[in-house]
């Protein structure tokens, strides 16, 4: 049960970044803020979080997402639609539904208030790498990372001090729409009448 709560908030904390991830690709990589803006797209990343890593891959297309994740040999995933957030745990057929908000917003984020602070090298995803550095009003920063022409991936770093690496190896617009779909004849637990999640 500990490494499912530890794998819920991995998952917890990806989503929380995805409208910054949206915010400051553009000055980074035009082709790149154009994919996220787009509001459909497919990525896929190795995630590290407090020197946790998973593996991710996430869809969005129409306002909805589908994000599936693997650590420690557990794997959930979770899609966004309908206003809920399902949690399908599929090692025992059970889908627990929770209010999620509206994800229409989710690529629709404004940028005006994103400024490029700087510039420089890291090591990220084992490399010595140049990024391109932004900074929201908050203090909230995102270094966006360059393998020659390839785009190599994202740091986010926050005002509290937590950071989230993100190191992509795909990202298009090929989304099919069956990864949307909620698995039928699993066990259900409807909690979405509980409040936002």
């Amino acid at each position: 049960m500990k490494k499912r709560i530890i794998s819920i908030g991995i998952i917890a904390l990806v989503l929380l970044f995805f409208g910054p991830m949206t915010v400051f690709a553009q000055t980074a990589s035009d082709a790149y803020f154009k994919i996220f803006s787009s509001g459909t797209y497919h990525m896929k990343a190795q995630m590290t979080v407090d020197g946790q890593t998973a593996d991710m891959e996430s869809y969005m297309k129409d306002g909805m997402i589908a994000t599936s994740f693997s650590s420690q040999g557990e794997s959930n995933r979770m899609i966004f639609r309908d206003n809920k957030m399902y949690m399908i745990m599929d090692a025992v057929k059970m889908v627990m539904i929770m209010p999620g908000g509206d994800t229409s917003d989710a690529h629709g984020v404004e940028t005006d208030d994103m400024k490029l602070t700087g510039s420089g090298r890291a090591s990220f995803g084992g490399k010595n790498l140049p990024y391109d550095e932004y900074r929201d009003p908050d203090g909230n920063k995102a270094q966006f990372f360059m393998d020659g022409a390839k785009f190599a991936g994202i740091r986010n770093i926050s005002t509290e001090g937590e950071n989230i690496d993100l190191i992509i190896s795909v990202l298009d617009q090929n989304v099919p729409n069956n990864v949307f779909n909620i698995p039928t004849g699993y066990q259900v637990q409807d909690m979405s009448a509980f409040g936002k999640f």
